[in-house]
């Protein structure tokens, strides 16, 4: 009989499976109206990469096959510097593809145009999403980006909810921006 190893959470065989998570731990600041990858080498702590593929020096993970299957989620907390401060027009973000291992491209991302008609501005915004895609060569490199105005201030890229909003929950150190690829087939 062969041994598995089983994910004690959801029941999923894992023996042999490609499935990486990184989580952002520091806080990242961004420059205003300018593309900021997220520096989940220097900023963030790997939960899981069972192929060790994470290029911590790019900030991105190397799919780990030809002719596979991902599944890919992201999720991106982004807020003003001074959650008080509320002068955040627009945000987007998202994920950024290298098929060569260096040039990147946008693929998959959301935004948020937080500036109503009465210029109403807002002070903190997550973006996310899921999508399944088909590697085509051994080089391709996933990571994500982000872009914010706000208005001649900086914003952050948040490692906890704290920094989403101005009151405290249970849910305080909860991880907002994160990345995950699980190969599928």
């Amino acid at each position: 009989m062969a041994l598995t190893k089983v994910d004690p959470v959801h029941g999923v065989d894992l023996a042999d499976k490609e499935y990486f998570h990184v989580d952002l731990t520091t806080d990242q600041s961004a420059t205003d109206n300018t593309a900021t990858v997220v520096d989940f080498g220097g900023k963030g702590t790997v939960v899981y990469d069972t192929k060790s593929n994470f290029d911590s020096a790019n900030d991105a993970y190397l799919l780990g096959s030809n002719g596979g299957l991902y599944l890919i989620n992201f999720n991106i907390g982004i807020a003003n510097e001074t959650i008080t401060d509320e002068r955040m027009v627009y945000t987007r973000g998202g994920i950024e593809i290298a098929t060569d291992g260096s040039t990147y491209v946008a693929l998959k991302g959301s935004g948020k145009q937080l500036r109503d008609s009465a210029s109403d501005n807002g002070g903190s915004v997550v973006l996310s999403g899921t999508f399944i895609y088909k590697a085509t060569n051994a080089t391709t490199k996933i990571r994500i980006n982000t872009h914010t105005d706000s208005v001649g201030i900086g914003s952050i890229i948040c490692a906890t909810v704290s920094q989403l909003t101005q009151s405290t929950t249970a849910l305080t150190d909860a991880r907002p921006t994160w990345l995950s690829i699980v190969r599928i087939a």
